[in-house]
Formats: C-alpha cells, sequence, structure tokens
C-alpha cells in the first residue's frame, strides 16, 4: 500500500509540474500577443481569441493543480474581456496586470498571495463600461449568478455602467465557490438556476458562515406572494422579472446605500 501511495504521490507531483510549465507557456503567449496588440501588428480578433483560449484552459486548470487563485484569477480576467466593448490601449495594459499576476502566483507557487488572497481580487481593473469616462468607480464586489442570454447582458451591462465591479457564475456550484473566494456585497440571482434553484441557493448562502449577511437579490418570473418565495433568509431582497426591472434593481442598490464608498473613500 505506501508504493501505491508513493506512485500516486509522484504521478501527482509530475502533473502539477506540468501544469506550471504549460501555464507559463500560455502565459507567455497572451504577453506575446498583448505586445503585438500594442504594435498593431496584428488583428485583434485573432489575438482576442488566442488570449481568451489560453485564459479559459487555465481557468479550468488551475484549482485541480493546486493553483485555485490562479484559476479565480483566469476567471475574473475572463469576465474582463466579456465586459469590455473594444480593445484600447488602457485595456491592453489592465490585461498585462491580470497576467502579471497569474506570472507571480505560478511562480511563487501562489505563496504571494496566502496571507490575503481577497486584496489581489480588489487590485484588479474592471472592465467596466464607463473605464473612459467620468464615471466614479464604486470598491464594491457583484456576482451576477444567472444563465447565459440578453438579460444577464443587460443587467451586466447596468452594474458595469455604475461602476461596479462583477464577476460572473454559470451554475449554483460555481456561484458558491466564487463567492467564498471574492466575499462579494451583493449577489444576484436568478431563480431559474441549476442544479440547485435561486432560493435553494439562497438558503445555501445564508447557512455558510462567511456568506451569510451578503445581501442578496433574487430575481424571479413569481410574484412576491407566490410560494416559490416563501421562508426566504431575511438578507434576500426579491425583484420581479419585468420591463422596468433594472429600475427596481437601481432603487434597491439607492437605499442599501452602495453608492456612497469609492475608492478614494469619499462619501
Amino acid at each position: 500500500m505506501p508504493d501505491e501511495d508513493n506512485k500516486t504521490d509522484g504521478i501527482l507531483v509530475r502533473l502539477r509540474q506540468e501544469f506550471i510549465e504549460t501555464t507559463s507557456d500560455q502565459l507567455e503567449e497572451i504577453e506575446r500577443n498583448l505586445d503585438r496588440l500594442s504594435g498593431g501588428q496584428s488583428d485583434v480578433n485573432e489575438e482576442l481569441l488566442c488570449i481568451q483560449r489560453n485564459i479559459h484552459n487555465i481557468k479550468g486548470q488551475g484549482a485541480t493543480f493546486g493553483f485555485p487563485l490562479t484559476g479565480r484569477i483566469a476567471h475574473m480576467l475572463e469576465d474582463y474581456l466579456k465586459n469590455v466593448d473594444d480593445i484600447r490601449a488602457a485595456n491592453i495594459a489592465d490585461i498585462g496586470a491580470y497576467i502579471g499576476l497569474m506570472v507571480d502566483l505560478i511562480e511563487t507557487g501562489e505563496s504571494v498571495a496566502q496571507d490575503d488572497p481577497q486584496s489581489l481580487f480588489s487590485t484588479l481593473p474592471t472592465g467596466r463600461l464607463a473605464t473612459f469616462s467620468a464615471q466614479q468607480e464604486y470598491d464594491v464586489n457583484m456576482l451576477l449568478v444567472m444563465l447565459p442570454g440578453l438579460q444577464r447582458k443587460l443587467v451586466a451591462k447596468e452594474l458595469l455602467s455604475c461602476g461596479f465591479r462583477v464577476m460572473r457564475a454559470y451554475d449554483s456550484i460555481e456561484a458558491l465557490s466564487v463567492a467564498v473566494d471574492i466575499t462579494p456585497q451583493i449577489v444576484i440571482i436568478d431563480y431559474d438556476m441549476a442544479p440547485f434553484d435561486g432560493r435553494e441557493l439562497c438558503n445555501m448562502f445564508f447557512a455558510v458562515k462567511k456568506l451569510s449577511n451578503i445581501n442578496i437579490i433574487l430575481l424571479t418570473s413569481y410574484k412576491e406572494n407566490d410560494e416559490h418565495l416563501q421562508n426566504l433568509p431575511d438578507n434576500v431582497s426579491v425583484i420581479e422579472k419585468q420591463k422596468n426591472f433594472t429600475e427596481s434593481l437601481g432603487k434597491l442598490l439607492l437605499q442599501w446605500g452602495v453608492f456612497g464608498k469609492d475608492r478614494s473613500g469619499s462619501p
């Protein structure tokens, strides 16, 4: 039995080393993509496709091989690329910030982030739609738990235009994992999620001590007194999905005072 354990440990060590080497190569390739974009030497769409492919691979494999923070940063960069409409000089510098951080994490075995990993997340660019305007950027992390589609795009656009930091989760299980890592101030959940629906997910958040006080918005097609919306935790607010639901969302955020805290500390 000890021989089998040693053999398994050896395989895991080898796989981890292969991940480190492969990821380092992918990050170097992305840096070359950024150099070509900066110099206007190639097609923007082709370079972005290569960046997105490599980032998606790192995101999917990071936690498996002992680099969960690297995988989470890759997830955040993937969201960043969804948030920007086009690539300008500032975006290239922003992407470079993500890549530089992942390089440090890989080279140090993530030891640079052991004490306070969440501080790393807060320093990264958001890719918000107002990057090139005078819109104030707010130091508020929001997690959007919705299926891909037009409605998610509309909600994400609304939040980004307000200057918030937005991450996406594509199912209920990923939502819990992301929330534990970034501890968002606000989570917006679509009722029609899987494998757990919105009500179940709200109760799961409430059951986790670290997440129990997070403000949650549950988007639903059910009326307020419907049985599907009974017995929700006190920190959950329900917004019915209809034509003016983004207006209801804005009013709720104003009520919570999230526009009163910016990066400079000014009210």
